[in-house]
């Protein structure tokens, strides 16, 4: 799964992030909360409501 950074939008594996400890390499942020799932193009978020 890729993960991106959104303080610059750099692209990570998550097996990097655990190398890593959680630390952006390209910002040098170092936080857990900074990391959001980038979804694959032909996958998309199905909502249903009521």
């Amino acid at each position: 799964m890729t993960y991106v950074c959104i303080e610059c939008g750099a692209e990570f594996q998550y097996e990097e992030l655990l190398r890593s400890k959680m630390k952006c390499n390209s910002c040098s942020e170092k936080r857990s909360n900074i990391w959001i799932k980038k979804r694959p193009e032909n996958i998309t978020k199905v909502v249903i409501g009521r």
